[in-house]
């Protein structure tokens, strides 16, 4: 255990330059005891996959220390269960996700992406790149997805924006989050209704079927659990998206070599799986041990709780070589911002595609790009956010 005091649940830490304390952490203290949060942090790459191999050992689901994240009650989503219950949750969305599945979607994110260009560039005017095209894309999708109607997608953005900072711990509860989460039940439960009656090609009607068909019989599952999924869905699919465009075009704007390499036609799919790893939009995860274990020259006892710390896992130079500068043609890129095993991100590939299409049509429509202010942050022990960010996009003629 080490002197320095370093507080993994403390908002400002993630946005006051964390990658010198990530640093350390790996050199010197690779698994870190939080006194102040009685947790361990996590920061190597390899230590992290090792403990998601063992998902017996740690899990997800602990009722009485906590489940995915760190020292709150495990919830009742796909996320904050263990096999064999959360393997039978995940197949019965699992499908909606598939590459084949995802790229369907392709005129659907196409369409969305031009929307949102037009509008922020209908006039010559400073450009919040969060609120106006970052933001919005993602919660379109993942609202047709679980079958929302179109009318409800400013509010789904809200309460995405809303809900997702609970996720950094008690200390971030405000009335703010709690409406979001109190607004969203109901709109989940009027749609639960809606489609009782009148089911369709989403996911809140692939969730129905299987209740009728017998799964509640097999496992927890119903209007509650239904619920905490859509929530999943929502905050996951929204959150993560939105943090990698938004980040991504701060770190061009910063970065004009990388933004003179894609406008020159740099491999795109490379650029995104580097644009992926250097924002990593989900700082961390959480576990609970299920017996005492031995890593890093730490021994982690039973009943206590791990932060696997993606974001210092993808700046760990044992696997990427100058991991603290982007380079969009980093090759390979094996990062692990979607997660590993079990646990790995099941809308990974719906999240790589709208990243890409986004990237496309903005490098065909946008000539140049400049920040004009200093980005506002999201200060949150969860999820790298951005509140707004302010741009001028000068356009192709």
């Amino acid at each position: 255990m080490a002197d320095r005091m370093i507080d993994l649940l403390d908002g400002e830490f993630y946005v006051d330059d964390p990658y010198a304390a990530y640093q350390w952490m790996r050199s010197e203290c690779p698994v870190y005891w939080d006194a102040t949060n009685e947790l361990w942090g996590i920061s190597r790459y390899d230590d992290i996959v090792e403990i998601e191999k063992n998902k017996t050992v740690f899990i997800n689901s602990d009722r009485d220390k906590g489940g995915y994240r760190p020292n709150m009650p495990a919830d009742k989503s796909i996320i904050g269960l263990d096999d064999p219950e959360h393997s039978v949750r995940r197949l019965l969305v699992s499908r909606r996700f598939t590459p084949r599945s995802v790229n369907s979607w392709t005129p659907h994110i196409e369409g969305a992406v031009h929307r949102l260009l037009d509008n922020a560039t209908s006039e010559d005017r400073p450009v919040d790149i969060v609120g106006e095209l970052a933001a919005p894309l993602p919660a379109m999708m993942i609202g047709h997805l679980l079958g929302f109607p179109d009318r409800l997608w400013p509010a789904l953005q809200r309460w995405s924006e809303e809900t997702i900072a609970l996720g950094g711990g008690p200390r971030y509860a405000n009335e703010a989050g709690a409406n979001a989460v109190f607004e969203f039940v109901q709109a989940c439960s009027d749609l639960y209704e809606e489609k009782l009656k009148s089911p369709s090609d989403d996911i809140m009607s692939t969730w129905i079927e299987a209740e009728k068909n017998g799964l509640r019989d097999k496992t927890d599952f119903g209007l509650d659990q239904i619920i905490s999924d859509c929530l999943l869905l929502l905050d996951g699919g929204a959150e993560t998206t939105r943090t990698v465009i938004a980040r991504s075009l701060l770190e061009l704007a910063k970065n004009p070599d990388q933004w003179d390499l894609l406008k020159n036609g740099a491999n795109l799919d490379l650029a995104v799986e580097e644009f992926i790893r250097f924002v990593t939009p989900i700082h961390n995860m959480c576990r609970v041990a299920t017996e005492d274990y031995e890593i890093g020259g730490e021994v982690i006892r039973k009943g206590q709780q791990i932060v696997l710390m993606y974001s210092s896992a993808n700046r760990d130079t044992s696997h990427f070589d100058d991991p603290e500068n982007l380079n969009i043609a980093r090759d390979p890129n094996h990062h692990i911002a979607f997660g590993f095993g079990t646990h790995f991100c099941l809308g990974a590939s719906l999240a790589r595609l709208e990243i890409k299409l986004f990237f496309e049509i903005f490098l065909e429509r946008i000539a140049s790009i400049k920040l004009l202010a200093d980005p506002v942050e999201m200060p949150n022990s969860f999820v790298y956010g951005l509140a707004s960010c302010l741009m001028q996009l000068e356009k192709e003629i």
